[in-house]
């Protein structure tokens, strides 16, 4: 028997209705009152405690998945015995087709280890390094470096939107105009700035410090010379005409826009990729 909102708690109808309240999906009979009972719970506090538990649960989640290996174990329990012999027979004759090559491979390999040689002298000594920058993998690795050491790790300490405007305007050796996110929600506190001084690149970085938040939660704007195609690819979101891919790891979810026509910008945070995405369009609408 279908339960109506009205055989519910003020509780259930509160902490029930939550996911479809910030989705814009709350149904309207129920509306007046839902706001009612926000305002009485403290609604800053119960919408805040939701986002950030939404965005560490979508975190963990992205950890539980099959590898390789475990799917195969599975599908050997019901695997009918025809298909695996054939996948047997297929295995032992990529075996044989090794043991044919293999004496090809030991005539050529005096060869391939002289051709070696020579190509590693060429990279060595005839060309300049071709490191190439990858903002997923350093940028990852220095949001979770900011949020361990923010203090030691910032060059400029500072609450002031001007003073962090002004150290990244007049800094020397950047060849792009950074852009900071000037109106995020009033529950972020500017922390910092400094610059990432790369071989290959210069990375501007702001730090938000959530006010009230008890576990020192923090997110990191990033911005770079470049291009949102320079970076793998990804399913693409919309957030109120910002276009932007979303990446994860199994401790902070990225999202990565174009911001300027030779800037990318990396908003990096536990949120979740939607709410960081709404952090971005309020901080670009100034």
């Amino acid at each position: 028997m279908a339960v109506t909102a009205g055989q519910l708690s003020d509780n259930d109808i509160l902490y029930g209705y939550l996911p479809e309240y910030l989705d814009g999906e709350l149904p309207s009979t129920i509306a007046p009152k839902y706001e009612q009972l926000l305002q009485t719970a403290g609604k800053e506090s119960v919408l805040e405690e939701f986002q950030s538990l939404r965005g560490r649960l979508q975190l963990s989640m992205q950890s539980y998945y099959l590898r390789d290996r475990e799917q195969s174990e599975l599908a050997a329990l019901v695997q009918d015995p025809r298909v695996k012999a054939t996948v047997e027979n297929v295995k032992i004759a990529e075996l044989e087709r090794g043991v044919a090559v293999s004496t090809m491979v030991r005539r050529v390999a005096m060869v391939v280890f002289v051709v070696g040689l020579g190509v590693a002298a060429y990279w060595q000594f005839g060309k300049t390094s071709d490191n190439t920058f990858k903002p997923l993998e350093y940028l990852g690795y220095e949001a979770l470096a900011l949020e361990e050491a923010s203090r030691e790790r910032l060059n400029l300490p500072s609450h002031e939107t001007k003073e962090v405007s002004q150290y990244l305007a007049n800094y020397p050796g950047l060849d792009f105009k950074p852009r900071m996110l000037r109106n995020v929600p009033a529950s972020w506190e500017l922390e910092g700035a400094t610059v990432i001084d790369y071989e290959v690149a210069k990375v501007v970085v702001v730090m938000y410090d959530h006010r009230t938040s008890k576990n020192n939660e923090k997110i990191i704007h990033f911005s770079f010379a470049g291009r949102l195609s320079d970076l793998p690819r990804s399913e693409p979101g919309n957030m109120r005409g910002l276009i932007y891919q979303t990446y994860a790891s199994n401790d902070q979810n990225m999202i990565a826009w174009q911001s300027a026509p030779n800037v990318v910008s990396m908003l990096v945070g536990r949120r979740s990729a939607d709410e960081l995405a709404e952090i971005a369009v309020a901080g670009h609408n100034n």
